[in-house]
C-alpha cells in the first residue's frame, strides 16, 4: 500500500475517532435539550458526513489544510451530536426493583454509583448501602436474587424494518421514521 492511499485511510479513521471538541451552536443546543433527534438525524448528521467527504477529497488531492479544516468542523459536529444523544438515552436495567431491599427502581433516580454490571447487564439498586453488599455476595446468591426482581414479561417496541431498534415506549423508529410495533420479551 502506497504512503499516501495510507495517510488517507488513517487521516479518515481519525476523523471518525478523535470526535472531540466544541461546535459552539450546536453544543449550546445539546446543553439547552433543544438538539432533537430528528435534527440531529436531518441536520447535524449531514454535515458531518459531508465534512468527512471534503476531507477525503482533500487528502486525495493533497490538500492537507482543508482537510483539516472538515476534520476539524467534523469534530466539533460530532462531539456537539454525542452530547446531545446522551440526553435522549435512557438507561437500560436489567431490574425493576432492587435486588438487595426489594424496593422499586426508579430509573430517573439512579445514579452511576447505584449500578453494578453483572454478567453483562446493568443491576440497579434503591440506595447507596445496597451495592456494596451486592458486591460481597457469591455469584449463585446474586443470580438467585437477581432472578427475583427482574420483570417476567415486558412490552419493547421495535421496527419491522430495523429489528434492532428496541424501544421501552411506542413511537416512531429513529432510523426511518416507521410507527413502532410492540413485542414481548422476557
Amino acid at each position: 500500500m502506497n504512503k499516501r492511499r495510507l495517510a488517507t485511510i488513517v487521516i479518515v479513521i481519525g476523523a471518525v475517532a478523535i470526535a472531540g471538541t466544541t461546535a459552539t451552536y450546536a453544543l449550546a443546543q445539546a446543553r439547552a435539550g433543544t438538539l432533537s433527534l430528528e435534527k440531529i438525524h436531518t441536520e447535524n448528521l449531514p454535515i458531518v458526513m459531508l465534512s468527512i467527504d471534503k476531507a477525503t477529497k482533500a487528502i486525495e488531492s493533497g490538500d492537507k489544510k482543508t482537510a483539516l479544516a472538515e476534520l476539524h468542523k467534523a469534530r466539533k459536529m460530532l462531539f456537539a451530536i454525542y452530547g446531545a444523544i446522551g440526553t435522549h438515552v435512557k438507561p437500560q436495567f436489567v431490574n425493576n426493583r432492587c435486588p438487595i431491599m426489594g424496593s422499586p427502581i426508579n430509573p430517573e433516580k439512579v445514579t452511576k454509583n447505584l449500578v453494578r454490571d453483572y454478567t453483562g447487564q446493568k443491576v440497579a439498586f434503591c440506595c447507596a448501602g445496597c451495592p456494596s453488599m451486592w458486591d460481597k455476595l457469591p455469584n449463585a446468591l446474586k443470580q438467585a436474587k437477581l432472578a427475583k426482581v427482574k420483570p417476567t414479561l415486558q412490552k419493547v417496541w421495535t421496527c419491522s424494518m430495523h429489528p434492532q431498534i428496541k424501544l421501552p415506549k411506542p413511537g416512531l423508529c429513529p432510523l426511518c421514521n416507521m410507527k413502532l410495533t410492540a413485542v414481548s420479551t422476557q
